[in-house]
Parts: structure tokens; C-alpha cells; sequence
């Protein structure tokens, strides 16, 4: 017999609270383009770090599919750590295994015909792709595109006062000559033995702090008593700055990632970078007013919605740097925004 259920848009979602903020975006945008309501399913363990679901206040009830997704070989997961690396994970350990085989055929570039003849649009981080979505596809995924459209930037506005949160797609407060840089460290300490034990985690290095002063000289009338640094780790960003010759100033060692997101939208002057958190607050600082300088991100094709972005080529700190280690450890209070929200 037929099914008589109402289509929706199935969004898979992976990564921490900022990329799941993304995602809603995407499926936001997708669902009222298409005009189909949206159900999200979330991927906890895929990206190689622990990442707990961090908005379920910000869905409606009907909009939740499942939001604990295990990985296909991997076990014991009560244990992890929010935040940190996932030794145990398929992709790490020798001999095969599922997520290896779904690894080659990425290699073998098969994935994106694979997900066309089941209806999958895997978004890659392009506006491009996200706007031309059609009717054919019936399930979006990442990596998700940084989009900045007012419709869906009034909706997210909503739901965060709907969840009676801190909204950082609205202005409210008229600090002047705020400068506030973003700096992220957390799980990039593993990237380079990420890199030696598989490429699917695909990402960067830290940032050499020497990137943010000379970005800082490119500003004029920059107030030195009012420049913020907002991090996973504020005490070891705030000191790799110093290192260089920049004395910034922390507002919070909380742990909340709305509270960060929130203050850093109200920023007159923002420098972020590739990160998911980076680029929420590139949007937020956009819709407020704010000028972003963005390292390292590239400017999106064919997509002129962030006039006020200068996007910026910046250094890495070399592989070899003593700050990275497979086995990093975080600062006290690190990631204590997830905890409400996780889903057994």
C-alpha cells in the first residue's frame, strides 16, 4: 500500500552547537523554498569529535527526527567527552570497517552520484548549491552553507527568544569601538595526528596568532583599551596573543557558546575564521551592522550577501608547534553550554 504520510525534507546534521545552528539555517531556507516543513536527524560521533545536540530548544517537536545517530562500529560512546576527539572511532583503528569503505568511495569521488539516486543533496558549503535545490531531492546534508538572508535570520531570531535565549540576530547594545577577535583551539590541537591517521576529518591547523595583529593594523581609529578575545579555551588564546604583542581582554570563561555567540555579534569590529562559530557570528554581525574580517574563509561564489566581510589569507602555527597533542587537554568549564541539552 502507498504511504499516505506528508513529505518533509529529512536535514542530516552533524558537528558542534554553531555547525547545528547552520544546519537549521539550511533547512530553514530549504523547507520554505521548497515548501515542505523539515525533520532533522543528528550525527553525534561523525565528525571524529563528541558533539551532543545542542538546539534542540530551538526546534519545534515535529521537527525532530532522531537526534542520536550511532557510527557503524563504534561503541561504548557513554563515556566520551564533549568536545574531545574520539580515539575509538572506526576510521582511526586499523583493519577495515563501514566508515572505511564509505571513505574509499569518497576517494573514488562515487559519493556525490550515490547521493543523487537517493535523493541526497550534500550542500558543501555553497549558497550556490543550497539556492537551486529542487523538488528531486528529499534529504540535505552538510557541510552547510554560511548564509545571510533576512527571512531566515528573523526566523532564527524568533526562536531563540522563543527559547528564551540570548538572540545574536538582533542588536542590543550600543558598545562603541568593540573590537572582538574569535580564536579556535579545542579539538584543532589533534589535527595533525588527525591528518596522519585519516583525511575524512578534513580540517585546518590553529591560527598563528601573529594573523590577528596584522589584521588589527588594518583598522583605523582601533581602540586598544576594548579588544576582546572570545574562545574554547579564553586563557590559552589570551596568552598566544600576548606572545605576539596583543593584550586582549576576556569577557567570559563560562564554557556557554551562546553567551560567546551572543556578545560576539554585538561587535563593531569582528575577526573570525573558517569555524562554524566564526561564521554564525559573521551572519549575526552582518545583520547588525558590524564589519567581519574573516581569515582563511573563502569569499562565497556568486553570492554578495556579506558587503561589510573583507575575507583575509592568514598563517597557521607550523604542525610541529608544542600546542598540538591527540591527547589535549581542555580548560576547567569547557563546553558547559551542551550539557542541558543532551539526548540519551
Amino acid at each position: 500500500m502507498k504511504s499516505t504520510s506528508a513529505p518533509y525534507l529529512h536535514v542530516k546534521i552533524a558537528g558542534g552547537a554553531t555547525a547545528q545552528c547552520l544546519g537549521l539555517m539550511n533547512a530553514i531556507y530549504a523547507s520554505s523554498k521548497l515548501g515542505i516543513p523539515f525533520k532533522i536527524s543528528y550525527y553525534p560521533y561523525s565528525t571524529g569529535t563528541y558533539w551532543p545536540f545542542a538546539i534542540k530548544a530551538l526546534l519545534n517537536e515535529s521537527e525532530v527526527l532522531n537526534l542520536n545517530i550511532n557510527t557503524r562500529g563504534l561503541a561504548n560512546t557513554t563515556s566520551l567527552e564533549t568536545g574531545k576527539i574520539i580515539k575509538s572511532h572506526p576510521l582511526f583503528r586499523t583493519g577495515f570497517s563501514y566508515e572505511k569503505f564509505l571513505s574509499l568511495i569518497r576517494y573514488l569521488k562515487l559519493e556525490s552520484k550515490l547521493q543523487f539516486i537517493r535523493k541526497e543533496l550534500a550542500i558543501g558549503s555553497s549558497p550556490s548549491k543550497l539556492s537551486k535545490i529542487s523538488k528531486h531531492y528529499k534529504t540535505i546534508s552538510g557541510g552547510f552553507a554560511q548564509i545571510n538572508e533576512p527571512t531566515v535570520n528573523k526566523e532564527m531570531n524568533l526562536r531563540f527568544y522563543k527559547a528564551a535565549m540570548k538572540s545574536p540576530f538582533s542588536k542590543s547594545n550600543n558598545i562603541s569601538n568593540l573590537t572582538i577577535l574569535h580564536y579556535r583551539l579545542g579539538d584543532k590541537k589533534a589535527t595533525p595526528a588527525q591528518m596522519e591517521r585519516t583525511k575524512d576529518f578534513n580540517t585546518d591547523l590553529i591560527i598563528d596568532p601573529i594573523s590577528y595583529v596584522n589584521v588589527l593594523k588594518q583598522i583605523t581609529n582601533l581602540d586598544e583599551d576594548n579588544i576582546f578575545v572570545v574562545s574554547d579555551e579564553p586563557e590559552l588564546a589570551q596568552k598566544l596573543l600576548l606572545g605576539v604583542g596583543l593584550k586582549a581582554k576576556i569577557n567570559s570563561r563560562a564554557g556557554n557558546i551562546w553567551e560567546d555567540v551572543s556578545f560576539m555579534s554585538q561587535a563593531n569590529v569582528f575577526i573570525g575564521s573558517k569555524s562554524q562559530v566564526s561564521q554564525i557570528v559573521n551572519i549575526c554581525v552582518e545583520a547588525n551592522g558590524g564589519k567581519s574580517f574573516m581569515l582563511n574563509l573563502l569569499k562565497p561564489i556568486n553570492y554578495e550577501k556579506f558587503p561589510n566581510t573583507n575575507y583575509v589569507k592568514a598563517k597557521f602555527l607550523e604542525a610541529n608547534h608544542s600546542i598540538y597533542s591527540l591527547d589535549f587537554e581542555l580548560e576547567n568549564n569547557a563546553h558547559t553550554a551542551y550539557q542541558p541539552f543532551q539526548n540519551n
